[in-house]
């Protein structure tokens, strides 16, 4: 409708608006306007020589209840189309439910944590983190450092993973003490994250007027300063070759 006119399509909305109103929906199996006014919108293919008997010379209680009529009809026909729907959806669906001091995996939306997701090489999520308390069947309250990430710790069960590795200890203030394979990965990844927030956070106070040499030797700096926390968490002396494999995996 709009075609190459994509400075006018305001005007075109009438017509848009129209044609929406006066196509039959699936749910309904009635236009938007008949639902509403009982009767479709007349279009210059529809002009007869006679009104049709229902628009005209109705009595205002038979027109009331017309209208009501086609208004229940309209709620069954939208409540069967969400059934349909959701036995739909949730044929395939697997029942994802958690236990207060299970571990799991929290997925990073783009919506909700912006700087972490700036780019496709920075991991999409972290962990494992704690579950704290089950507030309802679709979200949990999740161990998760609100003061590192400024974010609120719910999160829906869409966005958690369940985690099957060792145990990481009752307490997240010491999630990677112990040893394994998945807690290295795990806390690298950790502080992988550590290093894009304080990144982040410094160029920002610059006023990104930083030049791409000075960015390098931020870098540097950060990766010595996580390094040694790296090294001090894990008793490691490999911290540098490990993260940097971890980064580019």
């Amino acid at each position: 409708m709009i075609k190459k006119n994509l400075k006018e399509w305001d005007d075109c909305l009438p017509h848009v608006e129209f044609a929406y109103n006066r196509a039959v929906h699936s749910s309904t199996e009635m236009c938007p306007f008949e639902v509403v006014y009982g009767f479709k919108p007349i279009t210059p293919l529809d002009l007869l020589p006679l009104p049709i008997h229902e628009r005209v010379n109705m009595e205002a209680s038979k027109r009331a209840d017309f209208v009501r009529k086609i208004h229940m009809k309209t709620k069954e026909l939208i409540e069967k189309k969400g059934k349909n729907n959701a036995a739909r959806v949730n044929k395939k669906r697997t029942e994802m439910l958690f236990k207060p001091g299970n571990m799991v995996w929290v997925h990073f939306r783009k919506d909700r944590f912006p700087k972490l997701r700036k780019s496709k090489l920075v991991p999409r999520g972290a962990g494992p983190y704690k579950v704290l308390a089950k507030i309802n069947d679709n979200a949990y309250s999740i161990d998760l450092p609100i003061d590192e990430f400024g974010v609120s710790n719910t999160f829906n069960v869409a966005d958690l993973t369940p985690y099957d590795g060792e145990d990481l200890g009752a307490s997240r203030s010491t999630p990677f003490e112990g040893g394994g394979e998945m807690m290295r990965t795990s806390l690298l990844l950790h502080y992988y994250l550590r290093h894009c927030k304080m990144k982040t956070m410094l160029l920002y106070e610059e006023e990104a007027s930083i030049t791409r040499g000075g960015e390098e030797q931020l870098d540097k700096k950060l990766d010595v300063k996580l390094d040694m926390e790296l090294d001090m968490k894990t008793s490691h002396g490999r911290a540098r070759e490990e993260r940097e494999a971890c980064a580019r995996g």
